[in-house]
């Protein structure tokens, strides 16, 4: 619909107004203030007088269509449509004197909370008459993009992200002095260049960004199944001396953050008392990361395989067609193996306590989290898959490496995923506990045309991980953020290490 009236000349700057009473409650609220005579508080009084004098005397209330929909509708598409028809970001708000950042930080909402408001809200908009069509109804909120990706629109066409308020705060400032702080617009502000400085706080440091701050000095090993690189074609594993041409376009298929969850069991059958407790990343806080991590990462890992060759492609660039999106995004994983989704802990006494696991991919970038290991509840554990991944089956190998590759017509395809944990159940400290890349794709040495009754018809190509033993924390309890730079180092060392390897240039000879 926006489409249609910019394109029939709508005026994207056309300010609307509306009158309403803002000066009245400040006003009672004034008064009631002075009623307590000396009780009353010099301060409260003072900011009541301060703010009254700020209000509009006509009562009046001026918007914009960017404004609405930056503050009200979260929705990137549409501030993006109108930008580039020249709507301005020299926006002032009326009450508060925040500008256009302000306005898109303080009314954010995560899509979890956007969608829970629509189901609430529906009820009383159709028993106030309104006939609500299906696709609002149905509406993918998940798909509306990021407040991360709106900064950095709002920034690139002249909004100051260190813009003052009338309370002589920025859009961080403001942010961070929310009753109940926001790590995703914190993080968004961050990442897009906002000064820490202005909070009149510091960003200490965690020990995931100590660890990571230098590229050469990340530990990275081999991690998937050897025992078909040096055969003719059989196991989980591709002799890559049998490959003609080296992979040139390769679909990076899922990146996702991926917790199994922490469990506890406490007391004993003689104390008397026991009690079992699950716990891991929520819903809300695993998209945050998901959307830190790639955030920060994806440029470095697509610029690393680019220079060894390969043309790593998201799926904005490898569904170039409509049959390749209902391909890819109805395509049924085969796995011999079941992919763990939920555990069950029991302890002392009878007691138990289930929990699913958490895999978020980034928002609005259209990836499916698909599934090529499992990791175990508490940690992970180098162990379990070194020398050939516990997980790894001709199914999965041959339904990615295979169908998948081939349905949308590239050359192999990857998964990135990052085992993160919540160490305490009571701390909202996170830390980084593995990262995995796994390259799939078909068999070099077996086809359904040179052998139709081949069940490898795929392989692995390479699989690289990064293990710690103890999760390094990269979000403090009492931290503004995550801090998410180090991931873009990690993934580096790991496309530089496969690269090698599938082109030849390193051999695996553990």
């Amino acid at each position: 619909v926006m489409k249609l009236l910019l394109k029939a000349g709508a005026d994207p700057n056309k300010i609307a107004e509306v009158k309403v009473d803002v000066a009245g409650p400040m006003k009672k609220l004034l008064e009631d203030e002075k009623a307590k005579g000396k009780k009353a508080n010099k301060y409260m009084v003072k900011a009541y007088e301060d703010q009254i004098k700020k209000l509009p005397a006509d009562n009046k209330i001026t918007f914009t269509a960017l404004q609405t929909a930056v503050s009200a509708t979260n929705c990137k598409e549409c501030i993006e449509l109108l930008l580039n028809a020249g709507a301005k970001t020299e926006f002032r708000n009326a009450l508060l004197g925040g500008n256009i950042i302000h306005e898109a930080t303080s009314g954010w909402k995560s899509d979890e909370q956007r969608a829970k408001d629509m189901k609430t809200n529906m009820p009383y908009l159709e028993n106030a008459g309104l006939i609500l069509p299906v696709w609002y109804k149905n509406l993918d909120v998940s798909g509306l993009g990021t407040i991360y990706e709106i900064i950095q629109l709002l920034k690139a066409k002249g909004a100051d992200i260190e813009a003052l308020d009338n309370n002589k705060r920025t859009p961080l400032t403001g942010a961070v002095l929310q009753p109940t702080p926001n790590d995703e617009v914190i993080a968004a502000l961050l990442d897009n260049g906002a000064n820490i400085k202005a909070t009149g706080m510091t960003l200490e440091e965690t020990d995931f960004s100590k660890e990571t701050s230098d590229a050469g000095k990340i530990k990275v090993r081999f991690d998937f199944p050897r025992e078909g690189r040096n055969g003719n074609g059989g196991g989980y594993s591709a002799n890559m001396d049998l490959l003609k041409a080296k992979p040139k376009r390769v679909a990076l298929i899922s990146f996702y953050v991926y917790d199994a969850g922490n469990g506890k069991a406490q007391g004993s059958t003689f104390a008397g008392s026991a009690t079992t407790t699950a716990w891991r990343t929520s819903d809300f806080v695993g998209q945050t990361q998901a959307n830190g991590f790639y955030n920060k990462s994806i440029n470095e890992l697509k610029s690393t395989f680019k220079e060894n060759g390969i043309d790593l492609l998201t799926p904005t660039e490898f569904l170039d067609s409509e049959e390749k999106i209902e391909f890819y995004y109805g395509f049924n994983q085969e796995s011999a193996k079941k992919e763990k989704t939920e555990f069950k802990m029991r302890g002392k006494m009878g007691t138990m306590v289930e929990l699913s696991s958490l895999k978020a991919s980034p928002s609005d970038k259209g990836y499916r989290p698909f599934f090529v290991a499992n990791e175990p509840v508490d940690e992970s554990i180098i162990a379990n898959f070194q020398g050939g991944i516990f997980s790894a089956n001709r199914k999965l190998t041959s339904s990615l490496g295979y169908d998948l590759a081939n349905g949308l017509g590239v050359d192999a395809v990857v998964v990135v995923y990052i085992g993160t944990r919540k160490p305490k159940q009571t701390k909202d400290e996170y830390g980084v506990n593995t990262v995995v890349t796994m390259m799939l794709g078909p068999n070099p040495g077996k086809s359904e045309d040179s052998n139709p009754d081949a069940k490898n018809l795929g392989q692995f190509y390479c699989g690289t991980r990064t293990y710690y033993s103890s999760p390094l924390i990269f979000k403090l309890d009492k931290g503004l953020a995550g801090q998410y730079d180090g991931m873009a180092n990690i993934l580096k060392a790991h496309a530089a290490k496969m690269c090698k390897y599938v082109n030849g240039k390193e051999k695996d000879e553990d």
